[in-house]
């Protein structure tokens, strides 16, 4: 059987395997070119690598209308069922009781399997007490909490919700980021490594398996905001065990984002 490497050098999708893009978006956006950002883009695009199924945030979401985003991927999660959910984004500028209520009305909709915070966008850190309503429905739940915030404002929530599972972005995107993410993973169990991110540092994904394990990074691609395909070829041509190579790319999520069994 062809290795991972060799059919992504074949440009074969990888459909025989559970490759799960942990770090998706939808729509489009203000700052960038994005040439189909609707859900049926997303699927032709992850069609034609292999890609299962994405977790995605709305773009409207991360910038200035929560409900507007949450309600898009809601949509594209009910069109494409088993390959769209979402992440339920928060605005931590608006009440707690509207956090509370966005979180229940989106979390019964069964599409959501996660919490978004964009700390950056929102100009809000991840560890300020304005997003203790989410911290406290995902510890409730046990469910993922995705933010753009570097590490170090992880430390207090993963401390303090520890039935949570923090996904920090971006995460081997430079070697500070590296080195403070892994570092923080090493001290908290729940602690998880997204590894979307358009810089590629050399070796930075061999570090990061060789620092905290295959089992706590999860492959993630921008998807639609950049093009996903060279995010594939980083974890294929990583010097990296084969088995290494498929916890990344999707079994890791299937069982972070509890997808077992929900895929379509």
């Amino acid at each position: 059987m062809a290795t991972l490497l060799e059919r992504v050098r074949a440009g074969d999708a990888l459909d025989d395997s559970p490759v799960i893009d942990a770090h998706a978006h939808m729509g489009q956006w203000f700052a960038f070119h994005v040439p189909d950002g609707t859900a049926a883009g997303m699927i032709r695009t992850m069609d034609r690598m292999g890609v299962k199924a994405c977790v995605a945030s709305g773009h409207a979401g991360i910038g200035p209308d929560f409900v507007l985003g949450n309600d898009e991927v809601a949509r594209g999660a009910e069109s494409f069922p088993g390959r769209i959910f979402g992440y339920i984004v928060v605005n931590p500028n608006y009440s707690a009781e509207e956090m509370r209520a966005e979180l229940e009305r989106c979390w019964a909709t069964g599409h959501f399997v996660g919490i978004k915070f964009h700390a950056s966008m929102h100009s809000y850190r991840t560890d300020g007490e304005r997003y203790a309503p989410a911290w406290e429905f995902a510890n409730e739940r046990g469910l993922p909490v995705l933010s753009h915030d570097g590490a170090a404002n992880f430390e207090e929530p993963a401390r303090n919700y520890p039935n949570a599972k923090l996904l920090i972005a971006h995460a081997i995107s430079s070697q500070d980021m590296l080195d403070a993410a892994t570092a923080l993973a090493l001290r908290r169990p729940n602690v998880y490594l997204d590894i979307c991110g358009s810089p590629l540092i050399y070796g930075a994904l061999e570090q990061a398996v060789d620092k905290v394990g295959a089992e706590r990074i999860l492959f993630g691609t921008d998807l639609p905001f950049i093009d996903p395909r060279p995010q594939v070829g980083r974890v294929a041509f990583a010097k990296i065990s084969e088995a290494d190579k498929l916890r990344i790319l999707g079994e890791n999520a299937l069982a972070l984002l509890r997808l077992e069994g929900r895929l379509g």
